[in-house]
């Protein structure tokens, strides 16, 4: 803020309607962005005003580098309000956006006064500060809008279940299902179970009293006390991890002062049946509330179709990525060749110990999935080597011995890679000659073997007709007015990568 007070002071509040949105110095370039909001009741902004806060910035932070000042509109918009809204819940509640429905959540205004109401139920309110929740978004959205902001949470009534009661889902009930045979081996809580759960991948909708079976991850105990309620002021226990067979659905269980031992006996790797309710939650993911839960085992081997060497324990786990800004919400979308738009693309980059297959290791793996034009989910993760990274190679990509210290072996990390390129095309810049050679390396010394279809974006840059002195990625990325932080980074480096296979897609 001290930054606009300066503002505001040099130039006799001619600035006053603008909130500072950002700022980004790319150590790299040696470039400093500024992105200021200005109100959505103002038509633009001049290239006189622009000017003018450049050489103000520049002095006041005495910077040797090149200044650029962005405008920013603050559409005030109901979706757009719940989107943020949204990400507030995603990133600072994580564990408890399977249990918001995104419908309940409203917004009017009038003019610049916004009224936010989040509706939320018992046993959720029951584990938050409400206080300290509305506080929290009322920050989180002034700093993403022009506007007064009143925050409201308001109780639904209903609570999220503890033991339920229900039939099982028979499969006689349902013959289209495609399921799978399991051994129940012992029954946990809950009741019998029909040994014949429906695959994960099949189940993409909001369901009730649904058999599924898997293997665990992600095994957490947690707890809190209940603020409201039949269980106020008592501490209660949950439980989450991830179930999978083929595929994999987020897992959780409200549980009863019974059951705590019951749960405390399971962990990662072990293979489970469980009968409970798919539930969509604040992010669009669906989540399985349980109810009954066996120990049990699969019957048929085909129930993991993806990892032909056989279960491996699941390391990096797909994110999924939301790019949703002001700007895009507003302007016509792209379209792209059919190629682009009728297939799956998965876009990487590696960092390495050198330059040769034979001799080098991998030391990090990024990449993003291309899914109808638009980029849906990344992967990344460090790899720990077997040996030292040599000191150019640190001064290159900034990855030390140290960040890679604690990171999984090739051996997890390429498994994981490999699902998460089934049924998509890899792409990459300059992959044929380089990546590739790694990527078919690792993957044959686990039985794994990379056969899908392949495009270098490279190629596709030197035959596009761009004009640039050379073809290196950091080039082509600056002739599109592509933006690439941290180059000679994975992640980052696919990322952009991604974004010039769809600019040089694009239909004319």
């Amino acid at each position: 803020m001290e930054l606009l007070d300066k503002i505001n002071k040099q130039f006799d509040n001619k600035y006053k309607f603008l909130k500072l949105f950002d700022v980004v110095y790319d150590t790299n370039a040696l470039i400093c962005t500024i992105c200021f909001l200005y109100p959505y009741q103002m038509t633009d902004v001049g290239s006189e005003m622009r000017g003018e806060l450049e050489t103000f910035v520049k002095e006041f932070f005495s910077l040797n580098c090149d200044v650029r000042v962005k405008f920013k509109k603050s559409f005030l918009d109901e979706k757009l309000i719940k989107i943020e809204v949204k990400n507030f819940f995603e990133k600072y509640h994580k564990s408890l956006v399977p249990f918001i429905n995104v419908d309940n959540i409203t917004s009017s205004y009038k003019d610049y006064d916004v009224e936010v109401n989040v509706g939320l139920n018992q046993d959720v309110l029951s584990m938050l500060d409400e206080g300290e929740l509305k506080a929290e978004l009322h920050k989180f959205l002034s700093n993403r809008f022009i506007a007064n902001f009143a925050i409201s949470l308001v109780e639904l009534g209903e609570t999220l279940p503890t033991e339920i009661d229900v039939e099982d889902l028979l499969p006689e009930a349902r013959p289209t299902v495609e399921r799978y045979e399991m051994i129940i081996d012992s029954v946990l809580f809950g009741g019998d179970i029909a040994p014949k759960p429906e695959y994960i991948k099949n189940n993409k909708k909001p369901k009730n009293s649904v058999i599924l079976g898997g293997t665990i991850s992600a095994f957490t105990r947690k707890s809190f006390i209940a603020k409201k309620g039949r269980y106020a002021g008592q501490e209660r226990i949950y439980y989450s991890f991830s179930l999978k067979d083929d595929a994999s659905v987020d897992v959780i269980y409200f549980c009863s002062k019974a059951n705590e031992k019951k749960m405390e006996t399971l962990s990662d790797g072990m293979s489970i049946i469980c009968v409970g309710d798919l539930v969509r939650g604040l992010n669009g993911n669906l989540t399985y509330q349980i109810k009954k839960l066996s120990l049990a085992t699969a019957k048929k081997v085909e129930v993991i179709v993806n990892a032909p060497s056989g279960r491996h324990k699941q390391v990096v786990f797909a994110e999924p990525i939301e790019t949703q800004s002001q700007s895009n919400l507003f302007e016509d979308k792209p379209t792209y060749n059919d190629n682009i738009m009728n297939n799956s693309f998965v876009v990487f980059d590696i960092e390495t110990t050198g330059l040769d297959p034979e001799s080098c290791e991998i030391t990090e793996i990024g990449a993003v999935k291309i899914v109808g034009g638009v980029i849906k989910e990344r992967f990344a993760s460090f790899v720990k080597p077997n040996g030292k990274i040599p000191k150019e190679v640190q001064e290159l990509t900034h990855i030390t011995d140290e960040m890679v210290a604690n990171a999984p072996s090739i051996e997890y990390v390429i498994r994981d890679f490999y699902d998460f390129t089934r049924g998509s095309i890899i792409s990459g810049y300059n992959i044929i000659g380089f990546d590739m050679k790694f990527i078919t390396k690792a993957g044959k010394n686990y039985g794994l073997k990379f056969d899908n279809d392949l495009l270098d974006t490279l190629i596709i840059a030197r035959t596009s007709g761009l004009r640039v002195s050379n073809f290196k990625l950091g080039t082509v990325v600056n002739a599109l007015g592509i933006t690439l932080d941290g180059a000679h980074r994975a992640y980052n480096d696919a990322h952009a990568t991604a974004q010039v296979l769809l600019a040089l897609s694009k239909k004319k």
